[in-house]
């Protein structure tokens, strides 16, 4: 099961990278994806859904660029990822007004609510700020690498591995 996609995770990389300037300056989107290692047409398509979306303003012409548009304490995962993949959902009858036939029967149902309202809950109290702390994903990111590279590492310390 995937929540996001590879352009959900990009639009919060790039986003990330955006809290990281101070000054809230335009940053231009060939910049952000030479320093992400990501297609420049694949960024400014994400980028363009995230202005869609008001996440990030969008200035054109000469030293044109994007910024977000509010401080990354007040931007929230899920609109994030809703903005790029539509609405999150666990299992494939949430979220629609269809009837399932087997819904007065189901008995994954329950089981597939509580596991979305935790998956919300956690969507909607992470921030891009949350995410952009000092230190937070750099444990996970080495062993991520070490994992694919079939390096043992130490288990991560309580607090960085959350």
């Amino acid at each position: 099961m995937k929540i996001t996609s590879r352009a959900s995770d990009y639009a919060l990389l790039l986003l990330i990278h955006l809290s990281g300037n101070p000054q809230n300056d335009v940053v231009s989107v060939k910049s952000i994806a030479e320093s992400l290692n990501i297609s420049l047409r694949f960024l400014a398509n994400i980028a363009n859904k995230l202005a869609i979306a008001r996440i990030v303003v969008s200035h054109r012409g000469n030293g044109g660029g994007i910024r977000l548009a509010r401080a990354g304490e007040a931007i929230h995962i899920r609109e994030v990822i809703e903005a790029i993949e539509g609405p999150v959902q666990t299992m494939f009858c949430q979220n629609t007004q269809e009837l399932c036939t087997h819904e007065l029967t189901c008995q994954m149902k329950h089981f597939w609510d509580d596991v979305q309202e935790d998956i919300m809950h956690k969507l909607d109290t992470t921030t891009i700020a949350d995410l952009a702390s000092p230190g937070r994903g750099k444990v996970k990111l080495a062993h991520l690498r070490s994992y694919r590279e079939g390096i043992a590492l130490p288990v991560a310390p309580k607090g960085l591995n959350s």
